[in-house]
């Protein structure tokens, strides 16, 4: 088989996750992060004749990426792969699942307490936001100017004094008379490139966002508060 360009472009995301990987899934991939606070789905055009594990993602795709166009032929025993254009190989080892840090379910949870979407380059910004003020803190509040708003706050929640950066969301759908600060660390922020990213946030602190054909949940932070 030859590996979709889509799905190449899904297993260089997930190796900024977690180098560990099971694929063979019918019609989809999953990764999930060492810590257990990010976890991604994808559909993908690809179907693979068994399951297996791969213990080193980026190693894996270095060897395809040797090739210009490769071929995969499984191994009948579900031992190893061959990699190869024909003319040279690389004959590589599945790694056994059971060690491998990985997803076994989806997490099933509506996720719409609260609901926004950030173009990429407002992602962008909140990124850039972090950088310049070094923290990895992302609070999500409803707006001080009143109305269906929130903000999208980048601060040192441990600082008192710490200086903010505020983007203001009116894309969004607040379905909660609560009150709450979401707390995200940013560092989760690994998602694939797309012209929008769809949060969904539950008070259960599970946050899911929706980036082109891409689903990831993650963990907020313990610092999250939500008072109804």
């Amino acid at each position: 088989m030859n590996l979709n360009p889509q799905t190449i472009e899904v297993l260089n995301n997930y190796q900024t996750i977690n180098s560990n990987i099971a694929l063979g899934e019918p019609g989809f991939i999953r990764t999930m992060s060492v810590s257990k606070t990010l976890m991604a789905k994808t559909n993908i055009p690809d179907q693979f004749p068994y399951e297996f594990g791969i213990y080193d993602l980026g190693e894996f795709l270095a060897c395809i990426n040797m090739f210009d166009n490769p071929t995969l032929a499984f191994d009948d025993n579900k031992k190893h792969l061959i990699i190869t254009d024909g003319i040279t190989t690389f004959k590589y080892f599945f790694s056994d699942k059971d060690i491998l840090t990985i997803p076994t379910k989806d997490i099933d949870l509506e996720c719409d307490d609260v609901k926004f979407t950030l173009t990429h380059d407002q992602l962008t910004q909140l990124r850039k936001a972090s950088a310049t003020l070094r923290t990895n803190q992302l609070c999500v509040r409803k707006s001080h100017t009143g109305g269906q708003f929130i903000e999208a706050v980048v601060v040192d929640k441990t600082n008192p004094t710490s200086n903010q950066f505020t983007l203001n969301v009116s894309n969004c759908s607040i379905n909660t008379t609560a009150e709450f600060d979401f707390v995200f660390d940013m560092n989760n922020f690994k998602f694939v490139n797309s012209d929008s990213y769809e949060f969904g946030i539950d008070k259960k602190l599970i946050a899911s966002v929706m980036a082109g054909n891409t689903k990831y949940w993650i963990a907020l932070d313990k610092t999250t508060t939500y008072k109804e």
